[in-house]
């Protein structure tokens, strides 16, 4: 009697046990009293009366192996009726009587001497008693039943397996005759193991002290739980028994229905015990016995074997959505809360968060969970790797309560899927009368993995001030405004047109640098206008405008008359000219090279006319540029409003008061 593997009560009773009522050897009753104890201390007994008929008929020998006893009984053996009129026969007793006093048991054990073999001990059956062995007679059959360890009992080594067996032999007399009859009995006691993600567990299947050859295997039945198993039944949940080299192997998948689980958490690791109540039923024939059926009781356990939980990731990146399966739990445990990213998912919040948490049953009796969870979550940190790749990580802790103890496992998860889903931000630049403006499309990246730079320069509140940039977010974008002449604008010509100028605006990924860029050009009509060059040249647009008597902007020249506009029109007039030509004139002021030049008023004469001298223009722009003596030129533009006249004061004279005398900033 125990609690099964389903912690029920469980009570198997031998039909040849003392306290059954034999009918017949047809019908046996046992009645049984169950007590109760409440809380209280007060106890409550109800009887219960088993009946049960024999439903097939005895076999010559049978064995069984029960939890805790061995037992045999075998068909009482009849001699031939040699004395007419003689029917004298010995009664059959409930208790040891007068019947049993001659009768005798002789034991076979290892010899304990360097020579081995076995030896054997003959004793009375009330001696055998006193050891602890129930021996008894029925109208038919003629019994043995002892426990597991009495004494006369040896081990016996078969392949990896453990048996216990009694060896015995019992004389006694029917009819004045000396029976013999062999009693002996042998049962498997080693435990079951774990071979692979099998439960494995092995029995002699022709042990010499119970078979004698030849010998035919005639039935071979699996049980469970009290239940015999139909072959189909029995391959649908796994079990398989092999003979493997004279040994029977019954193997049984860890978990497989019909057993029962329990769930544990030691030293933070979750680990499983299987139960199974399993019987088997054998028959066979040979020379001793027409047939013999053994039946084969075992509780299996297999305790605390780890079984870490399995995480399937069926996440489709497609999909934008996190799913992974955690599996395989009995019904001892419960899923209790989900902590992703450091912050606990409540489950009120789930549904309209687009989390779902599923329970998956399977067959086995043991279910999963199903999780899924959107990539755009705010708990699921994302990582553009580039290429627009970006990456997703679930970063998990499950935790689960086992019952019903309220032991907690928590089991963590980190998942990652890579989606080739992101929106780079997009530059679009347009020309304002202010200056140049660059429109930044935001995408569906954060902003703040991305770093803005204007020609070159990182945009920071310094620049942005320094360069007076209007920096403007709006909803779908951000907006840079870089006026005229600020820091960042590139010059790329001077026409009659206007200043040819480009902004270069590019916005770098902070860890990819991968760079989005975007140039716009822009005309800004001028009417005058400085440009000094690194390259050592000087580009200047003048304007005779106003001056008064007019000068025709194809008459002006530079220093060297001989050099002339590239271009003019109606007023304006553009030269493009070395700072080593043109009568350029180069002067130290310390570490700096300032470089002069003046555009003059120089109309033609008739040939005819030859002047003694040259008379002083009535026009004059005077021009310089700033370069370091030593090191790396600059691009500089200036406006005639920008800085104070160059034309140094000896160059002044009286009569050029009434003169419109203009002059363009030096820089460089």
């Amino acid at each position: 009697m125990a609690l099964d593997s389903w912690g029920d009560l469980l009570l198997r009773v031998s039909y040849l046990a003392c306290l059954v009522e034999n009918q017949m050897e047809t019908k046996f009753q046992l009645l049984v009293w169950f007590r109760n104890q409440d809380s209280n201390g007060k106890e409550k007994s109800y009887p219960l009366l088993l009946t049960c008929p024999l439903q097939v008929p005895w076999s010559p020998r049978e064995l069984v192996c029960e939890q805790n006893y061995m037992e045999v009984s075998v068909l009482k053996l009849l001699p031939p009726d040699n004395h007419i009129g003689t029917a004298w026969v010995t009664p059959a007793p409930v208790e040891l009587g007068e019947g049993l006093l001659e009768w005798r048991v002789v034991f076979r054990i290892p010899a304990l001497s360097q020579g081995g073999g076995m030896r054997e001990e003959t004793v009375p059956v009330r001696l055998a008693h006193l050891l602890g062995y129930h021996i008894n007679t029925t109208d038919s059959r003629v019994l043995l039943r002892c426990a597991y360890g009495s004494k006369m009992a040896y081990m016996l080594q078969w392949g990896e397996t453990d048996v216990e067996v009694v060896s015995a032999t019992i004389l006694y007399k029917l009819k004045w005759t000396l029976l013999t009859v062999d009693m002996s009995v042998a049962c498997t006691i080693g435990q079951a193991r774990m071979d692979g993600s099998d439960v494995l567990w092995s029995l002699p299947r022709d042990l010499p002290t119970l078979v004698h050859p030849p010998f035919i295997e005639k039935g071979l039945k699996l049980g469970v739980g009290g239940r015999y198993l139909s072959e189909c039944v029995a391959h649908q949940r796994g079990y398989m028994i092999h003979n493997n080299n004279r040994t029977l192997e019954l193997r049984i998948p860890f978990g497989a229905e019909g057993g029962f689980i329990k769930s544990h958490v030691i030293d933070g690791f979750y680990s499983q015990s299987y139960f199974v109540d399993v019987f088997l039923l054998r028959e066979w024939e040979d020379t001793a016995w027409s047939l013999t059926q053994q039946r084969i009781f075992r509780a299996i356990f297999i305790h605390h074997l780890p079984r870490p939980v399995t995480l399937i990731n069926k996440t489709v990146p497609s999909q934008s959505e996190f799913a992974i399966s955690l599996c395989c739990f009995p019904h001892d445990v419960s899923l209790g809360n989900v902590t992703v990213a450091g912050q606990r998912v409540l489950w009120k919040e789930m549904e309209w968060k687009g989390v779902h948490l599923s329970q998956i049953p399977f067959p086995n009796n043991t279910y999963m969970y199903l999780f899924q969870m959107p990539f755009s979550h705010s708990l699921i940190p994302q990582k553009y790797l580039g290429d627009r790749f970006r990456r997703y990580t679930l970063y998990g802790v499950f935790s689960f309560i086992l019952f019903p103890g309220g032991e907690i496992y928590n089991h963590s998860a980190t998942v990652v899927a890579e989606l080739q889903d992101v929106v780079l931000p997009k530059l679009k630049g347009e020309c304002t009368a202010r200056g140049v403006r660059t429109l930044a499309y935001y995408g569906n990246i954060e902003s703040s993995e991305w770093s803005l730079y204007v020609g070159g320069m990182k945009v920071d509140w310094e620049l942005v001030e320094l360069g007076g940039f209007s920096l403007d977010p709006h909803e779908l974008y951000l907006s840079l405004e870089v006026p005229l002449y600020a820091p960042g604008m590139a010059y790329e010509g001077l026409g009659l047109q206007g200043l040819l100028v480009s902004v270069l605006v590019s916005l770098v990924h902070l860890e990819t640098a991968e760079e989005q860029t975007h140039v716009q050009r822009c005309v800004f009509p001028v009417r005058e206008l400085l440009v000094c060059l690194p390259d050592g040249r000087m580009v200047v647009m003048v304007d005779t405008a106003g001056v008064s008597p007019p000068v025709n902007p194809n008459h002006t020249a530079l220093l060297d008359p001989a050099c002339r506009p590239l271009e003019t029109d109606n007023s304006r007039a553009i030269f493009s000219f070395s700072i080593d030509s043109c009568g350029t004139v180069a002067t130290h002021d310390g570490d700096q090279m300032i470089y002069r030049n003046e555009v003059r008023n120089m109309p033609p004469f008739p040939p005819h006319l030859r002047l003694l001298s040259q008379p002083q223009p009535h026009y004059r722009v005077s021009l310089g540029c700033f370069h370091p003596e030593n090191g790396s030129r600059t691009l500089a533009i200036y406006l005639p409003s920008q800085s104070p006249t160059l034309i140094p004061e000896h160059t002044r004279h009286p009569e050029d008061r009434d003169k419109k005398i203009h002059s363009l900033p030096a820089g460089g």
